[in-house]
């Protein structure tokens, strides 16, 4: 049971280094796989939350990017990895619950069965934003508008089947109305677009469209989170602007492999959330526009994970997106 074995072994050797870290250096790091590569937003998170866990353990966390697939690559490589607490992944809407519906029956792992959730470390809410030319000021005004001109107006998303695709989808379908999708290879040339009036609106994350409301360039209408983003103190909820139960965000949470110990998972999961609630760790999150998010347990992490993947399959399938 050479498993077992690896994963008591792991086991012993975080417990003693969460004990007494200056005394224990486990042989082997802690891998944190990351679905997309150097430098992106993923990336920034997960080395400033690695820093903070290996300071915490006493032992080396590295980040180890997998682009690649949508995320899949990266999610296989954690999937199959030993469950002994040594590889986890920072894994994304992306990952858990839009690939499932984007990759139908292509995927070599299942996103609840072949993972441990473990916690949840930052959510990334979803903006509607438009050109500071269009006439609505607000929610309101903005869907008297875009009722007036049905399929008229169009709108730019980072990508077919990105989380801003989705949610703009979701939105139409919330108010059955419709709006023209204009695909873009990322953020920056969908922003650089949007603020040339090519596309009317945009339903793009927060951390991508931040610079851009603070200076004026663009307009924020709502934010599709419960509360409102500190990055953007002045933007409303869709539920303060009159559209409760409208959400949207991408996230990230850190899986461990199925099979990993329960005891070594509420050790991380207790380790991630003393991470996440460092006052510095979370303010550099809320100013990248990733709010933390703190005091999660591996129970409500996994509940958390299966109702995104129920929520967005049916608006990936409505979406039309099929990965290329």
């Amino acid at each position: 049971m050479p498993s077992r074995r690896l994963a008591l072994s792991a086991l012993g050797g975080i417990a003693t280094a969460l004990a007494a870290p200056a005394r224990a250096q486990p042989a082997r790091p802690i891998r944190l796989v990351i679905p997309f590569a150097a430098g992106g937003p993923t990336d920034i998170v997960a080395r400033l939350v690695a820093d903070r866990m290996a300071a915490r353990l006493g032992q080396p966390v590295v980040v180890d990017p997998r682009p690649g697939a949508g995320g899949a690559i990266a999610a296989e490589a954690v999937a199959r990895a030993a469950p002994d607490g040594l590889t986890l992944l920072i894994g994304t809407a992306t990952t858990h619950a839009v690939n499932p519906a984007l990759q139908e029956g292509r995927l070599p792992f299942h996103p609840i069965r072949d993972f441990a959730p473990i916690a949840q470390i930052a959510r990334v809410p979803i903006v509607l934003v438009t050109n500071p030319g269009l006439p609505a000021r607000d929610l309101r005004g903005f869907i008297e508008l875009l009722r007036a001109r049905p399929g008229q107006m169009n709108y730019g998303s980072s990508g077919t089947g990105s989380m801003g695709h989705l949610a703009a989808v979701l939105l139409m379908q919330q108010l059955g109305a419709q709006a023209t999708h204009i695909p873009y290879r990322g953020s920056a040339p969908m922003v650089a677009d949007l603020l040339a009036g090519r596309v009317e609106f945009a339903t793009d994350a927060l951390a991508s469209v931040v610079p851009f409301v603070q200076d004026s360039r663009i307009r924020a209408i709502a934010i599709a989170t419960p509360d409102r983003a500190a990055a953007l103190p002045q933007v409303p909820t869709f539920a303060e602007a009159g559209m409760p139960g409208f959400e949207a965000y991408t996230w990230n949470v850190v899986f461990a492999p199925a099979g990993t110990p329960a005891p070594l998972i509420a050790r991380l999961n207790a380790t991630l959330n003393a991470v996440v609630g460092e006052a510095e760790v979370a303010q550099r999150l809320s100013e990248m526009g990733q709010p933390a998010v703190t005091g999660t347990t591996p129970e409500g992490t996994s509940a958390f994970v299966q109702a995104e993947l129920a929520k967005w399959e049916p608006v990936v399938r409505a979406s039309g997106a099929t990965a290329s």
